[in-house]
């Protein structure tokens, strides 16, 4: 899970840290966190769909967080963003912007770990971070492959490759039936070819020739099946984001 955490008080950057680093190594959850003491400093190194999730505070010295989540959205509307706050003024702003949680910064520590925790649960239940994955033999030995890591996994002769969210790749003897056994429960697996299965979590992209996905990957559609293969992500996304609103919204 990669996250990013966006504040220009050092104390509360080291305080939110360490409630986060915290809850993954609890929970066992491989975590990634980036901090930036200014709204400017983050989105000079963003990307869309870098981060699973964005602790945004609101009122910073220069770009505030909302103008910040303004300028995320234009390029991408799934990056969940957590807003943090010590007043509930902007909280209007902060739907506008499809802010997905809105948490209230209490000088209390234990208060602030037990709201930050609350959401941590909902982003791993929403995600299914926690569960979640396969385990195959890479050059004899056992390796376990989280479903949110995987970007996607294509036929090679008696092999299949599977190539994670960091661009590495691993050649596992198996046939194709036998992998997508193994994926064909999780929905946001997709089949866009023979021999080709996608992450649509991890798609730039997607045309009647075409799938680009992060990280510099382009796959073949089957042209014969684009229509019905548009329409399945499309309905994935759909769904994430009707699921998201039901499961959580903003806190009150």
């Amino acid at each position: 899970m990669n996250i990013a955490l966006v504040d220009d008080m050092p104390n509360e950057l080291t305080r939110l840290s360490a409630i986060i680093n915290e809850y993954a190594e609890t929970h066992n959850i491989p975590t990634e966190l980036s901090t930036y003491k200014s709204a400017e400093d983050f989105l000079a190194e963003y990307r869309p769909f870098k981060y699973t999730l964005i602790f945004m505070d609101i009122y910073m010295d220069g770009m505030t967080g909302v103008e910040a989540a303004e300028k995320i959205r234009e390029n991408d509307n799934e990056t969940l963003i957590v807003f943090l706050t010590t007043s509930v003024d902007h909280t209007f702003d902060a739907f506008k912007v499809h802010a997905y949680q809105y948490i209230i910064k209490d000088p209390d520590n234990d208060k602030l770990k037990s709201e930050m925790n609350r959401v941590l649960d909902d982003i791993v239940s929403l995600y299914n971070l926690s569960e979640a994955g396969i385990t195959v033999s890479i050059d004899g030995e056992e390796k376990t492959f989280p479903f949110s890591s995987i970007v996607c996994v294509q036929n090679e002769k008696n092999y299949i490759k599977i190539t994670d969210k960091k661009s590495r790749s691993f050649l596992t003897r198996m046939t194709f039936s036998g992998i997508h056994s193994l994926l064909e429960n999780d929905s946001r697996f997709l089949q866009i070819n023979r021999g080709i299965i996608i992450n649509m979590d991890y798609i730039d992209t997607f045309d009647k020739n075409t799938c680009k996905l992060h990280g510099g990957h382009s796959l073949p559609i089957n042209v014969r099946e684009q229509k019905k293969l548009d329409q399945i992500r499309k309905n994935y996304i759909f769904s994430k984001l009707h699921n998201r609103r039901a499961d959580g919204g903003m806190s009150k």
